[in-house]
């Protein structure tokens, strides 16, 4: 996939309309769903993960091809997230998140897309009663397949910081699943 991504960029680089929208189309609901772990707020995501793209589409050199683009994508929605929490002081990354019918709905839509399986769904349940910086760090790596330098990258910690991030929140995600020891 990354190869793709390079080729389908280089096209978009040398004018090409087409390779942009590839990427687009290929990311666009990923990108959603993860921005929509920090807002809280499908639509709002949707509004973050187009100004994503824009940035993308506006400042072409800045994505240097040493890197994966979903890496680069995830971290400039990373950061606009997070921009968008601090200027929305109602809304932040601690407490609990109070779902509307329309949120809700809209979330499932997405997930069904992205998850097929009961299995995952029962698992997104339990991941969104972990703390958000569990969640974000087991969507990322676990469902997502990012590596532990991407996610360091878009998350601005070391790499260190993440593995032990990663295992404590695996660790906890088992105790609430109700693993005993022997499961593990």
């Amino acid at each position: 996939m990354e190869q793709q991504d390079k080729l389908d960029y280089e096209q978009f680089l040398s004018g090409d309309k087409a390779g942009f929208e590839r990427l687009v189309l290929r990311y666009k609901d990923c990108l959603i769903q993860f921005i929509a772990r920090y807002v809280k707020d499908v639509y709002q995501a949707e509004d973050l993960a187009q100004d994503t793209f824009v940035e993308v589409f506006l400042h072409p050199e800045r994505f240097r091809t040493d890197s994966s683009f979903k890496t680069y994508i995830y971290t400039i929605g990373h950061n606009k997230a997070v921009d968008y929490i601090r200027k929305n002081a109602k809304l932040t990354l601690i407490g609990e998140w109070e779902e509307t019918d329309a949120v809700r709905a809209d979330s499932l839509l997405l997930e069904e897309k992205v998850i097929q399986e009961e299995e995952k769904r029962e698992l997104y349940r339990i991941m969104k009663t972990l703390k958000p910086e569990y969640e974000h760090i087991l969507y990322l790596i676990d469902l997502e397949g990012v590596s532990y330098a991407d996610a360091a990258k878009v998350l601005g910690k070391s790499e260190g910081q993440i593995k032990i991030l990663v295992y404590r929140a695996r660790k906890r995600l088992k105790q609430k699943m109700g693993c005993s020891d022997e499961e593990r």
